[in-house]
């Protein structure tokens, strides 16, 4: 990263680079790495070959907290960067899931590209962009439609978290808002929200939200 910038800064104009270099030198001083402290451009780049070229990936994966780890056949179809972590978006090839399974690629033991190659259709292949706009703290999962309340302070923050949202209504105290989201993954943002947001639909999430609450409100009694 030092490397980077430093070349970066050389781009600039003689005059522009003492005040780029003073404006970034706060940020270098107090920058943190990652616990995890693993080199990932060789990763990345394997991996996006095999998006590319469409080659199946067989990688070994181990969970945060797991000493064992599991061996999976993928469809690798998209990187997303999100939240600190790069993660690859896949479908496995053993099961016909209609959402992809997510994988940190830190956390990516070692991988192997096989030599075949699998297809997607066209008009149902997999987007990166429409999916990050979909997903929260990428917690896989099927893709549902959500409806909310909100009156907080800030609508423009709610529709800039989630770009799928839609005002739908307002019942005279809060905004009604519906929305496009994959996974369970939402329910983290939903709850930091806290007093001025309600679940309407569907309804099972509704339940699901409201017995996470109690269980956090058993934390301080």
């Amino acid at each position: 990263m030092k490397e980077l910038l430093d070349k970066l800064v050389l781009v600039a104009d003689q005059k522009s680079r003492s005040f780029i270099e003073n404006m970034i030198r706060n940020e270098r001083f107090h920058y943190v790495s990652l616990h995890h402290n693993k080199p990932l451009i060789r990763s990345i780049w394997d991996l996006s070959e095999a998006i590319y070229t469409k080659k199946l990936v067989v990688v070994e994966y181990r969970k945060e907290g797991s000493e064992e780890s599991v061996i999976r056949k993928l469809k690798p179809v998209g990187i997303v960067f999100s939240e600190y972590y790069f993660y690859l978006i896949a479908f496995l090839t053993e099961y016909e899931f209609s959402f992809p399974t997510i994988y940190r690629i830190d956390r990516i033991v070692r991988y192997e590209l096989s030599d075949e190659r699998f297809k997607l259709d066209y008009a149902t292949r997999f987007e990166e962009g429409q999916f990050r706009k979909r997903v929260q703290f990428m917690h896989p999962g099927e893709l549902m439609k959500i409806t909310f309340r909100y009156w907080g302070s800030s609508l423009q923050a709610i529709l800039d978290r989630l770009p799928t949202a839609e005002v739908v209504g307002n019942d005279g105290q809060a905004f009604i808002i519906e929305a496009e989201v994959y996974g369970r993954g939402i329910k983290m943002w939903l709850l930091s929200q806290a007093q001025y947001l309600e679940v309407i639909k569907p309804e099972e999430f509704r339940e699901e939200m409201r017995e996470t609450i109690e269980k956090m409100l058993e934390n301080y009694r």
